[in-house]
């Protein structure tokens, strides 16, 4: 589905595989990357409608003494209870939606990047031309995200149990970049599917 004769591309796949290098091929390719994590975190800003929603869900619990949302009390929520996590995405996903519609519009470029870790949950991926999942091994990940978020083994591999596996990534997408080994090969993999992208018109 274009929009406008862009061509949108959703981008996803499990956490710690290597999305935000992808984001920064792709751009310096001339792709407009659209961040929906920092979406997110805008539309759960204090005194927003989306977080006032979220609230009357979950109470003032997850609020801290500014009346902000506390975003490690949030998690803690989600990650523990499905039913929880998906009660959160049904309340933030058409505020998500709307933002990214306005942002594929106002885009100055013809190739344009959804960079969404919840791409198929939002339904997003119903708007794009193509998709690109970023995956690697378990361990791998396990590793980087202990790294990035300096959280235990434990509580890293919890996160995973929350998120789709490397198979279900692969058979919904229209291309696949897996981050196993160096990061040469990575870059170089992604590089090979922008053109690919930009050649399939």
């Amino acid at each position: 589905m274009s929009i406008k004769n862009k061509k949108i591309i959703g981008l996803t796949g499990m956490s710690g595989a290597g999305k935000t290098t992808a984001c920064t091929v792709f751009a310096g390719l001339g792709f407009d990357i659209i961040d929906c994590d920092r979406i997110c975190r805008i539309i759960v800003e204090k005194g927003k409608p989306c977080l006032n929603e979220i609230v009357k869900n979950f109470g003032e619990g997850i609020l801290t003494k500014n009346r902000e949302l506390n975003r490690k009390e949030m998690a803690e929520i989600i990650f523990s209870d499905e039913r929880k996590r998906l009660t959160l995405n049904r309340i933030m996903y058409p505020y998500v939606s709307y933002i990214v519609i306005k942002s594929i519009l106002s885009s100055k470029e013809n190739f344009v990047v959804l960079d969404a870790p919840t791409l198929f949950e939002s339904g997003i991926d119903d708007i794009c031309d193509a998709v690109v999942c970023v995956i690697a091994d378990k361990r791998t990940v396990i590793s980087r995200i202990v790294k990035r978020d300096g959280i235990g083994a434990t509580d890293a591999e919890k996160r995973l149990q929350s998120q789709h596996s490397k198979d279900y990534y692969i058979n919904k997408s229209s291309y696949v970049a897996e981050n196993n080994s160096s990061s040469e090969s990575f870059v170089k993999s992604l590089k090979e599917i922008a053109v690919r992208i930009k050649g399939d018109k």
